[in-house]
């Protein structure tokens, strides 16, 4: 077993988790566990969420064919059967992916689809939908010298008399070998995410990663256009805002698992505090310094 940083938990796990930095805070008990065993099969009296994800009273089961399986308990236990090697990257993927997200929600956190970059001790979230170039943006911002909490997925921490909080992850973005070699990321030696993609694992020294929870400042919505037709920048507000739930990583499991009060309390609170932008980005990487320029820029724009 070795023991691990994640979102402020301490992660205790028989599973090598490279991407993880190593707790380095006090001997409390661990708030979760990673265990490699045998999962529970799936009953066939339980109806499934969908082929891989069958939620079950005592836990949620999720099987990765090929991968591995994962059975994921209270927010605080994780059993993983692997089918690859224990530590290849492809069970990771999962693990740090789905599997992260049913622990947010069983936990009452709220499991976000974004980058989250440091900016000036408040956080800019990056969302779209997959392909939208999240990551491809938080390492340019990197690549500047701001420091990332998370790629991909975060956790917004939603307690009722207190503010809203970003919670930070681990030092890593995940980049498609274009964007690496766009900006000048070296990739010789570097794990892909999964075998059979040219996307690649990219550890981030530690002074690029942001280790303490910040207020979110800014969201964020990148879209992608070849030739946009509608203008860079546009506003959201009120329903509109409330209603992206692609923000929200993995919402509809999130409300198969009886989290609609989290995710309709955390999208009302952040639509109210914090100014919602979609943005739209060209596929030429050749723009990433001009996105960059503005998309800081609207930390500067008044609300309203």
């Amino acid at each position: 077993m070795s023991d691990y940083h994640l979102f402020g938990w301490r992660v205790q796990s028989a599973l090598p988790l490279s991407e993880l930095l190593p707790w380095r805070g006090d001997a409390r008990a661990p708030d979760l566990v990673v265990e490699i065993g045998a999962v529970p099969p799936m009953d066939p009296h339980l109806p499934s969420f969908s082929p891989a994800v069958q939620i079950c009273p005592t836990g949620v089961r999720v099987a990765m064919p090929a991968v591995a399986s994962y059975w994921v308990e209270a927010g605080r236990r994780v059993i993983v059967q692997p089918i690859l090697p224990e530590d290849a990257a492809d069970i990771r993927v999962f693990l740090l992916g789905t599997v992260l997200a049913i622990l947010c929600f069983q936990r009452g956190l709220l499991p976000m689809h974004a980058s989250a970059v440091d900016i000036d001790g408040r956080v800019l979230l990056l969302s779209g939908v997959s392909g939208a170039g999240k990551s491809t943006l938080a390492a340019a911002f990197s690549a500047r010298g701001y420091r990332l909490l998370s790629d991909d997925l975060c956790a917004l921490e939603v307690r009722e008399g207190h503010p809203l909080m970003v919670l930070p992850a681990f030092p890593r973005v995940k980049l498609w070998r274009d964007s690496a070699l766009h900006l000048q990321v070296p990739i010789d030696g570097l794990e892909r995410i999964r075998e059979e993609l040219e996307k690649y694992n990219v550890p981030l020294v530690e002074a690029r990663f942001q280790p303490d929870a910040l207020p979110p400042a800014q969201i964020v919505f990148l879209r992608t256009e070849r030739a946009p037709e509608r203008p860079p920048l546009r506003r959201l507000i009120g329903v509109e805002a409330l209603r992206r739930y692609d923000l929200v990583h993995r919402w509809r499991l999130g409300l198969a698992l009886g989290c609609q009060a989290l995710i309709f309390k955390a999208m009302a609170r952040l639509a109210d505090a914090v100014p919602v932008v979609e943005v739209a980005r060209s596929e030429d990487l050749a723009d990433l310094p001009a996105l960059v320029d503005m998309v800081r820029a609207l930390g500067e724009m008044p609300r309203g």
